[in-house]
């Protein structure tokens, strides 16, 4: 809760600096009595009040997750508020007391810059954009591992066939450019498709090697089912 504690801590310290109307609208909010509007600013200084008494808002790196939990004349008034703001939240009943509650980074943000707390919102938003790029970082190293092990998979694979094509006598049959991909598959067992296609001489296509590979695939199978 300590990220809670902090926006808390920092509103009623920023709440000092307001106009005594706000200040009261603060103090009112907090222990859950609706505010009379004196200016402009005391709306969003209530609504201040309001969650420092009564909010809660979860840690951006763990969840998006900000709730009021009021009784439901006090909800109402905020929920009224936050309306006519365009930062309207969500709302559910538990244990007989009515929530408000947000769970969208953005939505926290704006409700955050309403109440004076931007710092906090900026915050939000700069770890919601941290946790983006790990999550493309994470889904490109994945792919990676992904395309890896298929490579990997596939050149066992190949490996496997011209080894049964070699000890049956069979490789010798076949044609040169079989061979020949034979041979360096055999001396290149890391090597990825595009690796193997540009050691040939002329350099072939990954589409090419890829079909040869497969011939010879089809030519280890017809003598598996012999077998």
């Amino acid at each position: 809760m300590a990220f809670s504690t902090d926006i808390k801590n920092y509103l009623k310290e920023e709440i000092q600096k307001r106009r005594e109307c706000c200040r009261d609208a603060f103090g009112k909010g907090r222990y859950g009595v609706i505010y009379t509007e004196r200016c402009p600013n005391c709306r969003s200084s209530f609504i201040a009040g309001v969650f420092t008494g009564f909010g809660t808002v979860t840690d951006p790196e763990k969840a998006y997750h900000l709730e009021i939990k009021a009784a439901a004349k006090l909800s109402a008034k905020v929920e009224a508020i936050l309306a006519e703001e365009g930062i309207e939240p969500k709302l559910y009943e538990k244990d007989g007391k009515r929530r408000l509650c947000y769970k969208v980074s953005g939505a926290i943000g704006d409700f955050l810059t309403f109440i004076g707390a931007s710092r906090f919102a900026l915050e939000v938003m700069e770890t919601e954009v941290m946790k983006s790029v790990r999550n493309d970082e994470n889904r490109r190293s994945n792919a990676e591992i992904a395309n890896i092990d298929r490579a990997a998979t596939a050149a066992a694979e190949q490996l496997l066939a011209i080894g049964l094509l070699r000890t049956s006598g069979v490789l010798e049959s076949l044609p040169d450019e079989l061979k020949t991909t034979a041979c360096l598959r055999e001396e290149h067992p890391e090597a990825s498709l595009a690796e193997l296609a540009a050691m040939f001489s002329p350099p072939i296509s990954k589409s090419g090697l890829s079909h040869r590979f497969k011939k010879l695939i089809e030519e280890a199978q017809r003598i598996r089912n012999r077998q």
